[in-house]
């Protein structure tokens, strides 16, 4: 009974935009699996698959229910199982709509263009066939849709946003993407409406309104959360100033560590499934750097190194990061007591790992007219 009331409560405040118009389930699944079909539509896959887990627990023969489940699911033969849950339906008991929208998943994705033209000819008055026609190619058909079925436009507007920001229906205009993202907010209660307005304030570089967006969407159900990775590339982007004093200040203490021959205290920059190789200043052969390295018996003696001119520059993720820097000192050979001044410049490759930033490569090459570590 308990579920019972969960059930009937979320059906009466979800969305009441109708996108089927005849659907094979009772009408107590009915409602909740629009919503589901609504949650497709703005890209919250996990959301449509609870929603219509929920529908099928109030009609466990709500063949649209089905079909959410279906659609949600990869289609890759070598792994997804939309197929196997597409056949598993028994297609009798579906609506005339449910019908076709079965016929379109079971279409291969080259053929599906063709077969949603057709299957709109068929059903023109339906926005779920009508919603099979959009897509990314032709902008255009997302505002053919919103015009066509105002009450379920939030996912166009959400995608019409994205034209209006790369110029799509003209020039650029960053205003009116706003306004739209707006809009589908304001007509669906989910997170990629906050996912896209926060990716549009990071392609005008302003990060941290594009963090505090992001947080909103990882908010909805933050364990697992599929926007968990930008609301991370957004704290480094904001955050980026600290990482790379962080990063320097690790090359230093670690090449400090290489030069005094400390492996304790180099090896908290090491990652146990990072090959770290590096390629040394005498221009020998790249090798792997790792505790034997320490173990060698050393032909030189430090008697100054320092690292200077440091730079840091990011992947677009900010999950790697390339340090540049020139080195400068002096080592003495161990058996002639000769002193030799050392001039190199150096580079070195840091991953951010679910440890912290690791070491995984590096590069040596001596200045010009300048001399590196001897062979």
């Amino acid at each position: 009974m308990k579920k019972l009331f969960i059930i009937l409560v979320l059906s009466s405040s979800i969305s009441n935009a109708q996108w089927i118009q005849k659907s094979s389930c009772k009408k107590s699944a009915e409602k909740i699996t629009n919503a589901a079909i609504e949650s497709i539509a703005n890209l919250e896959y996990l959301s449509a698959m609870g929603i219509a887990k929920a529908a099928l627990l109030l009609d466990p023969n709500c063949g649209c229910a089905q079909l959410v489940l279906a659609a949600v699911s990869s289609p890759n033969p070598n792994w997804g199982s939309q197929k196997s849950k597409l056949e598993a339906i028994d297609v009798s008991k579906l609506s005339a709509e449910e019908k076709t929208w079965h016929s379109f998943l079971m279409t291969s994705r080259e053929d599906r263009p063709d077969v949603a033209k057709s299957a709109m000819a068929e059903h023109p008055e339906s926005p779920l066939i009508n919603w099979l026609a959009t897509t990314p190619a032709d902008f255009n058909t997302f505002k053919t849709f919103a015009e066509k079925f105002p009450e379920q436009a939030s996912a166009s507007y959400n995608m019409m946003s994205y034209a209006y920001l790369r110029g799509d229906y003209g020039e650029p205009n960053q205003e009116m993407a706003m306004d739209y993202v707006e809009r589908s907010q304001q007509m669906h209660y989910g997170p990629n409406s906050y996912d896209s307005m926060a990716e549009h304030y990071a392609s005008i570089g302003e990060y941290q309104k594009a963090l505090e967006l992001q947080l909103k969407a990882v908010d909805f159900a933050q364990f697992g959360s599929p926007y968990w990775n930008f609301a991370r590339i957004y704290y480094a982007k904001v955050n980026q100033e600290d990482i790379s004093k962080q990063l320097i200040k690790n090359q230093k203490e670690a090449q400090d560590a290489i030069t005094a021959n400390d492996y304790e205290t180099y090896s908290k920059f090491m990652h146990p499934d990072i090959n770290h190789m590096t390629g040394d200043s005498n221009l020998s052969p790249f090798y792997t750097f790792n505790k034997a390295s320490f173990e060698r018996e050393r032909v030189i003696t430090w008697k100054s190194f320092e690292l200077e001119n440091m730079d840091v520059n990011y992947s677009p993720d900010m999950k790697t990061a390339v340090l540049t820097f020139y080195a400068s000192g002096s080592y003495i050979f161990n058996d002639t007591d000769k002193e030799v001044a050392y001039s190199t410049r150096g580079s070195s490759v840091w991953v951010n790992t679910d440890q912290g930033w690791k070491i995984m490569h590096s590069s040596w090459a001596p200045n010009k007219n300048g001399v590196g570590i001897p062979e």
